[in-house]
This record gives C-alpha cells, sequence and structure tokens, in this order.
C-alpha cells in the first residue's frame, strides 16, 4: 500500500514534468521563431510550420500524459504546461529569441565576411576568364559576319555566272 507521501510525491513530480514540458515546447518554438527571423517566410510558410509544430507539440503532450498518468488528462498537468509556457514566455522568450538572433546574425555576417574575402581572387578569374571569353565570342561572330558574306557573294557572282550562259 502507498502511503500518502508518496503519492504526493508522485503528482508533485508529475506536476514538475508538465511545467518543464510547457517551458521545452516554448523553447522549441523560441527556435522556430529564431530560424524565421534569419531566413524570411511567407505567410503560407509560416502557417505550414505551426501546424506542424502545433501536431507535434499534440503528440508530445499525448506521450507525455500517456507515460506519466497512464494517458489519463488531469487538470493540474495542462495548468503546468500552460503555466511553465506562460512564465517562460513572460520572463525569458523575447530576450532569447533577441540575443540569439543577434548573436547567430553576426555569426552569418562574419561568414559571409570570410567567404567574400576567400572568393575575391577566385572573382576575379573568374571575370577575367569572362572578358576573354566575351572577347572571343565576338572575334567569332565577327569572323561568321565575314565569312557569312564572303559566301553570300559567292553565291551571288555563281548566280549571275550561270545566268549569263
Amino acid at each position: 500500500m502507498m502511503t500518502v507521501s508518496e503519492s504526493i510525491f508522485r503528482e508533485l513530480d508529475f506536476f514538475a514534468v508538465s511545467f518543464l514540458l510547457g517551458i521545452v515546447l516554448v523553447l522549441a518554438y523560441d527556435c522556430l521563431r529564431i530560424f524565421r527571423r534569419l531566413i524570411r517566410h511567407g505567410t503560407v510558410w509560416i502557417s505550414i510550420e505551426d501546424l506542424c509544430y502545433w501536431i507535434i507539440t499534440a503528440f508530445v503532450i499525448f506521450a507525455m500524459l500517456y507515460q506519466k498518468n497512464d494517458g489519463l488528462i488531469r487538470g493540474f498537468s495542462i495548468g503546468g504546461i500552460v503555466t511553465g509556457m506562460l512564465l517562460y514566455n513572460q520572463l525569458i522568450s523575447r530576450y532569447t529569441v533577441k540575443y540569439i538572433v543577434l548573436f547567430l546574425e553576426k555569426i552569418i555576417h562574419l561568414v559571409q565576411k570570410v567567404c567574400r574575402f576567400v572568393f575575391t581572387p577566385v572573382r576575379f578569374a573568374a571575370k577575367a576568364v569572362s572578358a576573354q571569353g566575351k572577347a572571343a565570342a565576338d572575334k567569332g561572330r565577327k569572323v561568321k559576319k565575314f565569312f557569312k558574306k564572303r559566301l553570300k557573294n559567292m553565291k551571288n557572282e555563281i548566280k549571275i555566272g550561270l545566268s549569263k550562259k
């Protein structure tokens, strides 16, 4: 037989897990918000991402309820999830998103500068090759035009020569 303190400890553990799950769920949504700020999305993609997030969230909550409470939905477990979500969202979330986005933007900017520096010689070489390619193409067009004109003149001379006979 279970004593009262053991059952209370189990309920407290269940509430703590629910509370932490609420925090983890908002943290996962913050990751999605960070991703959206770094890579701009349209309304359709945001809607699809939100739909996927909430479907996954429903499965995670169900799995927690199934594992911790044999699938029974209890008011205080939902209250623990909501409380964890609200507290994290109000106290930490805005700073988490803001500073992680700033940090990642700085890293992305640094990587872009490094890539620009590293690939500058490649860019100049490509421009030089491209300029030489354009010059060769221009010469090729001029040669083609020259031969086309010469062949046309020869054709006309042959026609004239044949018509005289």
